[in-house]
């Protein structure tokens, strides 16, 4: 069938309002009011919930009204209904697994209208900031009598040596005609069935460190007389890839593959929940940059643009299906429609994830704790094989919080009882499941790890474990050596850990066979559970859940828009994904008063020497290094110390002057190994206004930098400043920037930096330029050309 884009010609209601003119992807609920009295509060960023509707008129031809037209979403947050022409056609609930509508029936040539009305006004639905509205791509599929099927070209690896594929094609008719094509556009190897295995010469393996990429194109022939005629293509991308599991480790390509891993959420900071894929290639590439090769996406499945950036960019991925089974963690979350639903949702998450072969693991949930009882333990065998049945060539996991089980199990109901009307808050106000857990773990600490070793644990958790291909642990990094002993056939996966911890955590990973990667919580960051990862400077803001108005959650190795932190820099030392010590300062603006730490943070330091109006206090420099026996520290050209390198990094206090810090890594006999610095922007402080990439492409969207600067191009990280935008030539999607705890709106069109930085998002539809201009209240007016192509 032929798919064409139908994003454009969208009109949106919010709340029974007036129609305007929206750009799809559309996140709806970023343009809902923010307020201290929100029913999700913190959880959502304090965003309140709405109804929204959306229409669009098509026109359809005599030809292709008389043939099959599907609409495909690819994601409406929630309880989407779908009405064709004044007639509902059913679609499922989840707010995060796309979905086809059959409109055949409900069209007709000459101008159509279709609807979708969806709704979050039910609040809290969800623990963190979900989004809402149709957030994802939509697509129209259309094709004749005979036709190959969405999703209906399927392709397997059966061996790497010789590469062997199996191509299986779903269609209604006619006979397929194979061809696999390499990254040149070579043909390289082609046959003839609905199903057929075929050899591919001098192949080149698809892994994280090699992404090399085919293309499979199928041509569909039937008879018309004597001719053959092509009535259908269909073509897909793919990789050659094997996958291997045992208690010897995770094998890719016959090659063990360690996961470094960070958990993210599929917002975008500024823009929400809508799925760009500009957005999601930008998101993956900084990641890998930054030494990532794993990513999990919590707690849902994963977009399609998300998933082709994998591809292309080489990571790998843990596709999550839920956050919540038959139990319910929020008021008014998905779990009153689970029991009917989850089997289809599984069903749609392996037809849409199949052919990427960055998808090498799926996880059936996290944090539920239904499996700690029979029903939810005989649920979960059943999801798994449901799996298998659908895919035998991945792996099954899912995030286990064996505390939160255990707990549940002796009575502390975390989650209230079986039947699932436990929520969020319940009506004494008592917190309930995940947040309970968080609330518990930012108070006791880090040391909450050690209580799954409590007397009896292993025997209650481990039938949910061995239930699982890959037995995930969020949170029980205390286990990994006590279970690959009791448990000598277990795989594990920390399938979620506190990144500050992640320097014992690899040592473990690299130490026992059974484990087989890491995923930090977070690797980026996000909104909502505001504050969660935020070291606070006033009493009033301390504690897991923040208050108003309290945006982000802080808990990222790299901020909303990818800039890296403490975090990102203990990672690149452990993994040895830098080449030179990475310096770090806590905020020298917030060194005279008390911090409230955050459990989910571990440092709140960041690559800055530019603190004006802060000279002469006392400063905490703090270097990471992965190679370093000591770090000599040095100042304007005067040695500041010299110190050994502890858990990868040397920490200083240095009195704060302006100039160039340098920072040395020696080896142990003092030898020099690298260097890296940082330097005080110099006054006067001015705009800069930049796009990231010489040229975008047009439909698409572009990132422009907007940062204070000095006269040498440094960034000043305390001259803030409120910014407005105007943009000409383009549409304005966002502007805004990481400040934690925002009064201004994404959509406004003015903000304040944040450390000097904020971010723009702009669209055109057709090739040309716009330009971008940007004024401060303090500072002159800056602009730039961004070129559309």
């Amino acid at each position: 069938m032929k798919r064409s884009g139908f994003c454009d010609g969208w009109e949106f209601s919010r709340d029974g309002g007036d129609f305007e003119q929206v750009i799809v992807p559309h996140d709806a609920m970023l343009g809902n009011q923010r307020g201290p009295e929100a029913p999700a509060q913190s959880t959502s960023g304090y965003y309140y919930g709405g109804s929204y509707r959306y229409r669009k008129c098509f026109e359809l031809s005599d030809e292709q009204a008389a043939g099959t037209l599907l609409l495909e979403f690819e994601g409406v947050y929630r309880d989407a209904r779908l009405i064709v022409n004044g007639f509902e056609i059913d679609v499922p609930p989840y707010g995060f697994v796309p979905f086809f509508a059959d409109i055949t029936k409900r069209v007709h040539a000459g101008q159509n209208v279709v609807e979708v009305r969806c709704a979050n006004d039910d609040q809290p639905d969800c623990r963190w900031y979900s989004g809402a509205g149709i957030y994802r791509p939509v697509w129209i599929w259309e094709g004749g009598e005979a036709r190959i099927q969405p999703e209906g070209v399927r392709v397997t690896t059966v061996s790497a040596s010789p590469a062997t594929v199996r191509v299986e094609v779903d269609c209604t008719d006619g006979m397929p005609h194979v061809s696999i094509l390499d990254a040149r556009g070579t043909v390289v190897a082609e046959g003839e069935g609905r199903d057929v295995q075929l050899q591919v010469p001098d192949a080149r393996l698809w892994s994280a460190s090699h992404p090399d990429l085919y293309r499979c194109s199928v041509d569909l022939i039937v008879d018309e007389g004597d001719d053959a005629v092509i009535v259908d293509t269909a073509t897909c991308t793919f990789g050659i890839r094997t996958l291997e599991w045992s208690p010897q480790g995770l094998f890719v390509n016959g090659r063990e593959t360690l996961l470094r891993g960070g958990c993210i959420h599929c917002d975008h900071g500024i823009l929400g929940a809508a799925s760009w894929p500009e957005s999601e290639r930008r998101r993956i590439g900084i990641m890998k940059e930054a030494g990532f090769n794993a990513v999990r996406i919590a707690h849902n499945p994963a977009p399609t643009a998300l998933l082709d950036a994998c591809d292309e960019i080489g990571m790998y991925v843990m596709d999550e299906t839920w956050d919540m089974w038959y139990t319910r963690k929020s008021a008014h979350d998905y779990a009153r429609h689970f029991l009917h639903w989850c089997d289809h949702d599984l069903r749609r998450l392996v037809a849409h994830d199949y052919n990427h072969p960055s998808v090498i693991m799926y996880s059936i949930g996290n944090e539920v704790a239904d499996p700690i009882k029979r029903l939810g333990v005989d649920l979960e065998r059943s999801f798994v094989e449901l799996l298998h049945s659908l895919d035998s060539t991945r792996p099954v996991t899912c995030g286990l919080n064996l505390t939160m089980m255990i707990m549940e199990r002796v009575g502390s109901n975390w989650y209230g009882n079986e039947s699932g009307v436990a929520e969020a808050a319940a009506s004494d106000g008592a917190p309930r499941g995940s947040m309970l857990f968080n609330l518990a773990a930012q108070a006791s600490g880090t040391g909450m790890t050690m209580l799954v070793n409590a007397p009896g644990a292993d025997r209650l958790v481990s039938p949910a474990l061995d239930a699982l291909d890959i037995a995930g642990y969020n949170y029980a990094t205390a286990r990994y050596a006590i279970d690959a002993r009791k448990h000598r056939n277990r795989i594990i996966v920390g399938s979620e850990t506190f990144a500050h911890e992640l320097g014992d955590n690899w040592d473990k990973v690299q130490k026992i066979p059974n484990v087989i990667g890491d995923f930090m919580w977070a690797g980026w960051d996000y909104l909502g559970e505001a504050g969660a990862g935020s070291w606070a400077y006033t009493a009033e803001e301390a504690g897991f859940s923040k208050p108003w108005p309290w945006l982000l959650a802080g808990s990222g190795a790299l901020d909303i828009f990818g800039n890296p932190n403490a975090h990102a820099a203990l990672a690149g030392a452990v993994w040895h994904a830098a080449d030179a010590p990475s310096i770090q300062v806590r905020p020298v603006n917030r060194m005279n008063g008390r911090t409230y730490k955050a459990t989910w943070r571990g440092s709140d330091a960041i690559p800055s020497w530019s603190w004006a109006g802060c000279e002469g206090t006392m400063a905490q420099v703090e270097v990471y290094d992965g190679r370093a026996d000591t770090v000599r520290l040095e100042l304007n050209g005067d040695i500041v110390g010299q110190k050994s390198v502890r858990d990868y990094v040397a920490t200083f206090q240095v009195e704060y002057r302006p100039g160039t810090l340098v920072a040395v890594g020696l080896d142990k006999q003092g030898r020099e190994l690298a260097r890296s610095s940082l330097s005080t922007a110099r006054a006067p402080f001015h705009l800069s206004v930049k796009p990231e990439l010489a040229r975008f492409e047009a439909g698409g969207i572009a990132y422009i930098e907007v940062v204070i600067v000095g006269t040498n191009g440094v960034v000043e990280s305390n001259a803030d400043d409120r910014l407005a935008i105007r943009v000409e030539g383009a549409d304005l999607l966002a502007f805004g920037s990481a400040q934690p705890a925002p009064t201004e709106s994404f959509l406004s069109g003015t903000y304040t930096t944040y450390r000097g930085r904020a971010m723009a998002v702009i669209h055109r539809a057709e090739p040309g330029t716009a330009r971008v201009t940007v004024k401060g209240d303090a500072l002159a007016p800056a602009s730039a050309q961004v070129v559309f192509a």
